[in-house]
């Protein structure tokens, strides 16, 4: 759950850090308040969150991973398309995503602990920022030299790191089942 954390928040992290140099550059040339209210889009965390949670409870958290990262892959991709509306539903989409990614990755990590909660949950965390600031920087580097296809498709190769793991949770947990 660790690799999940780093690779989903490396993701999130990025394409919002270099959102508005890409929103602000041409052809879209939108202004600062248009790329302000583009942030609204985390209010979908606030619903993505919960709804995660039961998704997780009723198809596994394996699944919600897998269903949260492409979510996400689709969402990041529909960026690309050089659309505010579009963008702005992009980043809701986004947002849901790698909440349910998010969600399902925490929920699962506790429900394994029978002890040590606050040192994995510390660890969690580390790798979740870790994650992001790797992320920051390599977004950095493929924007400087691709511009926004750049960092989508390096964020593109990073979310088959939650999808693979999910994978791998359907898989056990079917094993598990059987």
């Amino acid at each position: 759950m660790f690799a999940v954390a780093f690779g989903a928040f490396f993701v999130f992290s990025s394409t919002f850090n270099y959102l508005p140099f890409y929103l602000s550059g041409p052809p879209i040339a939108a202004r600062t308040e248009v790329i302000t209210l583009m942030y609204l889009a985390y209010l979908v965390g606030i619903v993505a969150g919960p709804i995660s949670g039961r998704l997780s409870n009723r198809l596994g958290s394996g699944a919600t991973m897998v269903l949260g990262s492409g979510v996400f892959a689709v969402a990041l991709a529909a960026s690309l398309i050089q659309s505010l509306p579009v963008i702005a539903v992009s980043l809701a989409g986004v947002c849901a995503g790698f909440f349910a990614v998010h969600s399902a990755a925490v929920g699962l990590l506790n429900r394994r602990l029978s002890s040590g909660r606050g040192r994995a949950n510390s660890l969690y965390v580390l790798c979740y920022y870790v994650g992001g600031g790797a992320g920051i920087t390599a977004a950095g580097y493929a924007f400087g030299a691709y511009g926004w296809p750049g960092p989508v498709a390096v964020n593109g190769a990073v979310l088959l790191l939650p999808f693979g793991i999910g994978l791998m949770e359907i898989v056990k947990a079917r094993r598990q089942g059987s």
